[in-house]
């Protein structure tokens, strides 16, 4: 499979998000203004794969809260497939970095939600959550509660949730970071395997290199607070791609992981000296 991004539901603009010189202010609890992000450009093509790094603070949620209306940019517009983003996007799943399942509904039920508020009658939408468990992996859990889950189990059950609806666009949130290394390893996989079905646009924030180049079809390096896209790689690997566990070896695979982490390095440790806390010279930017 090639990094052509498809055309979807009929409409090759379907997923094509544009940041146009955005800025986002806050007001803090004493009342100062606060800048999150300024100057904002970016434009992700309908189906591709977006990753966006960088230091703590530096606004990456927030790209994603605009996105799908949930705030409002102060400066500047979002826009998906030309329309300016004024209320809650259609189209869009948004998977959380912590679970958004609901205690008291069962596994099958939560899932089956998204159908529901979107007018599916509850029993077809009910089999297309028995349907999207069956391709998570979780055939048999459907009437257990997410406690009765482990971590990875409920993170699929939550990636169901999220693209049962056939999304236009994922949001995803450091979804894996409170996941141990090896189940967040296998629900990369995972991830890059059910997005290959519909190719939906993504963008997904993480702490981790390594998960951003072995996702994405670019990673955007955004600045120390208030944050600005400093740079955009082209992650040229070929698809399917593979065990992250495996490519993450491969040469050029290296060289991008240097060529990222010396744009990322100095805001990383601009961030870290605002803190007043000492920084590792490489490799980590959790």
């Amino acid at each position: 499979m090639g990094n052509d991004p498809p055309t979807r539901l009929g409409d090759v603009k379907a997923g094509h998000v544009r940041f146009e010189g955005v800025t986002k202010r806050f007001v803090s609890p004493v009342g100062q203004t606060m800048t999150a992000l300024h100057d904002v450009n970016l434009e992700i093509l309908p189906g591709q794969f977006c990753a966006i790094v960088g230091p703590t603070g530096c606004g990456k949620s927030t790209t994603l809260t605009m996105l799908a209306g949930l705030d409002r940019p102060s400066a500047g517009k979002v826009t998906v497939s030309d329309q300016i983003v004024s209320g809650i996007t259609k189209g869009v799943s948004f998977m959380f970095q912590a679970d958004a399942l609901l205690p008291w509904r069962s596994v099958v039920t939560n899932v089956s939600l998204g159908p529901i508020f979107n007018k599916v009658p509850q029993k077809d939408a009910l089999e297309m959550a028995r349907n999207w468990l069956r391709i998570v992996g979780l055939s048999g859990f459907e009437q257990h509660y997410p406690h009765q889950l482990s971590g990875g189990m409920r993170k699929r059950a939550s990636l169901a949730a999220a693209l049962i609806n056939k999304p236009s666009i994922l949001l995803m949130d450091e979804p894996f970071s409170a996941l141990d290394v090896q189940t967040r390893s296998i629900m990369s996989n995972e991830l890059l395997t059910l997005w290959e079905r519909d190719r939906p646009t993504v963008l997904f924030v993480t702490h981790d290199l390594e998960e951003a180049i072995g996702l994405a079809d670019k990673v955007v390096v955004i600045t120390a607070g208030p944050g600005t896209v400093k740079a955009i790689f082209d992650i040229d690997l070929p698809r399917p791609r593979g065990a992250l566990q495996e490519i993450r070896f491969q040469p050029r695979f290296l060289q991008l992981h240097q060529q990222i982490w010396e744009a990322l390095r100095d805001e990383v440790q601009r961030t870290y000296a605002r803190q007043g806390a000492p920084v590792a010279a490489k490799e980590t930017i959790a």
